[in-house]
Formats: C-alpha cells, structure tokens, sequence
C-alpha cells in the first residue's frame, strides 16, 4: 500500500487512488502543455519517496498519450502499476481523482484544481467534495494556498528556478462551518518541469531525474 500512497501523493498533495478511462479519442483539440507540466508524450519523471522510518521507493511516471473523460481531453502519466489524467488550460491544473483519503475521511469522483499558475501569493481556491467518516457523509473543502512563487529551491542537489509553493489543506463542513482536517501537503512546482517535491507529515516526494520530448 505504501507504493500506491507515495505514487499518487505528489501530483494533488494528498493520498489519491486515481483512476484514468480506457477510451481513446483521436478527435477533438489536444489539452496541450502548460509551463509548469510539460507533459508531452514519452517524456518521464523519476521521483523517490521517503517516509518517517527512512523507507524509500523509487519509481518513474512516463506520459503515455491521451485519454477523454466527459468530452475533456486529458494526457496519461504512469508506470505499469497505474495512470494520472491531467490536463492544465490558460494556467488552470487539474487531475481526475476516483478517490481521496484522509484522516478517516473518504470522497469519491473527483476533479481536483491542484495549481493556478496565474495566482499571487497568497490567493487560495476550493475544491468542494462529498466525504463520508464511516456511515456519516457530508461536505468537505480541499483549499489551496499559494504561499511562495518565483522562488528557487534545490531538490536532490538540482537548482530550480521560477518554483511555485502550494498548501493544501482539508475541511469537513459541519453544521454549515467548515472544521479544519488539517494539512494535507505542500507541493512545489518548477516552471519547465511540473512538480519536484511534495511534503506531508508523513512522505517526502522528491523529484531525481527527468526527461522532456518535444
């Protein structure tokens, strides 16, 4: 279980089971490459994910073309085990997600906005989900934060510049107030490169290597 947990943590910031649909499309516009997920067919990523007690995993995610889901054309990222659909238009980043998990709490069928590269420093968005704890569902609110941009860090001995640093926490609504979940993650996101490490309280995602194709 931790393969799939470190997988599917570095792209939304939070523990994802995501799932793509089998139906190509060759109609249609392409979804195209933003600056900050260059995911042009048969380019790769390779990350390495480590947690409290040292454990590391290695794997590598390789855009393997397109997929249409409810007439949106996404691109495919994945390994043998599993694939991403992402898709970013005029610097909005999303990713289907089939299920989301998180201290207890469960949401089903999701489209999540993981980057707004167009947003300041300290702009926040949400994205509103149905979540259950046990037999009791309600609403529940992923809100993003943009707390650095612009900046540089380096990431397993890599400089990167232009780097936007997103929160994202998690809230479950009850009786109409939003109650804090707590801090899912902080991403960061390299322009010309897409994500390069992903923080939570329990997994660090770093990115070791990449490859871009035109």
């Amino acid at each position: 279980m931790t393969r799939f947990h470190s997988l599917f943590l570095f792209l939304a910031g939070c523990i994802l089971l995501l799932s793509c649909s089998k139906e190509m499309s060759t109609e249609g516009p392409s979804a195209g490459t933003c600056e900050y997920a260059p995911y042009t067919n048969g380019s790769s990523f390779s990350y390495i994910n480590v947690n409290k007690t040292k454990d590391t995993i290695s794997y590598t995610l390789t855009v393997e073309g397109d997929t249409t889901i409810n007439n949106t054309r996404f691109k495919k990222i994945g390994d043998d085990s599993v694939f991403i659909c992402s898709d970013c238009k005029d610097g909005i980043y999303t990713q289907i997600a089939s299920l989301l998990t998180f201290q207890g709490y469960k949401a089903d069928n999701l489209l999540l906005t993981y980057l707004k590269d167009n947003s300041l420093k300290g702009d926040s968005w949400n994205d509103t989900v149905t979540i259950s704890n046990g037999t009791v569902s309600t609403t529940g609110i992923l809100r993003h934060t943009i707390i650095d941009k612009g900046i540089s860090k380096t990431v397993y001995g890599k400089a990167y510049a232009e780097v936007i640093a997103v929160k994202l926490d998690a809230y479950a609504i009850v009786l109409n107030n939003p109650v804090p979940v707590g801090t899912v993650s902080t991403s960061y996101y390299a322009k010309g490169v897409g994500l390069i490490e992903a923080d939570q309280s329990g997994d660090t995602i770093k990115l070791t290597s990449y490859t871009l194709k035109p």
